[in-house]
């Protein structure tokens, strides 16, 4: 089978993966967790775009999953390919849009880190102390402009890290017994009628206690 294939034949996948990941945050109500992560808060926001074949479904707004067009969406068939994400984690904000058919980020922002205001620079006739301090001053912002590119590149690291933890845990479930429980709550949910949260809970707890992860459960191929 060529790689196009295969590709095509599982991108049902990430698009189960991101309906988890939509019915589990309106379930716990924008809470979630991992077992290697803790908990964190995680929600849709700004669009949703749900797909089956060639027919397409965008929806906008605050909250676009709240509305009954997604949920009527889901009971025609269609899957969501793609959506904007509101991630809170350590008291810092993050948005983001998880591409289901190819697991990529795209349009990451991340929390303004290490920011200051621009001194002029001094004039050509001052005194040599001034320029000196300039000089330093300079030498302190370049550092602050590295330690904040560093600081952007670990908290893009944390979004993915996260993300691959959440994907993980539902390769766990996805591929094993408790599926067939984890399906008959998103239809019920889907239909209007959600599980219990806390019951849904103990169950998705003990399967992932039982099974032990996959040796290579996959990642978000990275931000774009």
């Amino acid at each position: 089978m060529q790689l196009v294939d295969r590709i095509e034949k599982r991108r049902f996948v990430g698009r189960e993966f991101l309906l988890w990941l939509w019915f589990e945050s309106e379930l716990f109500e924008g809470t979630l967790s991992t077992r290697d992560e803790g908990s964190f808060g995680l929600w849709i926001e700004k669009q949703v775009t749900l797909t089956a074949a060639k027919e397409a479904t965008r929806i906008r707004g605050a909250q676009p999953t709240f509305g009954r067009e997604a949920k009527e969406s889901l009971l025609r068939g269609k899957l969501p390919e793609s959506a904007s994400f509101h991630l809170l984690v350590h008291d810092r904000d993050a948005q983001f849009t998880l591409k289901a058919d190819r697991m990529a980020l795209a349009g990451l922002s991340l929390p303004a880190v290490l920011g200051g205001e621009e001194e002029a620079p001094p004039p050509i006739d001052a005194p040599p102390q001034r320029r000196k301090k300039k000089a330093r001053d300079e030498g302190e912002a370049d550092d602050a402009a590295r330690e904040s590119f560093y600081e952007r590149m670990h908290l893009t690291r944390e979004v993915e890290s996260l993300l691959e933890s959440l994907y993980q845990d539902f390769l766990v479930l996805r591929l094993g017994p408790a599926w067939a429980g984890v399906s008959r709550a998103i239809a019920a949910w889907a239909r209007g009628t959600p599980p219990d949260a806390e019951k849904y809970r103990e169950m998705k707890d003990r399967a992932l206690g039982e099974r032990k992860r996959p040796a290579r459960a996959g990642k978000a191929s990275g931000v774009r």
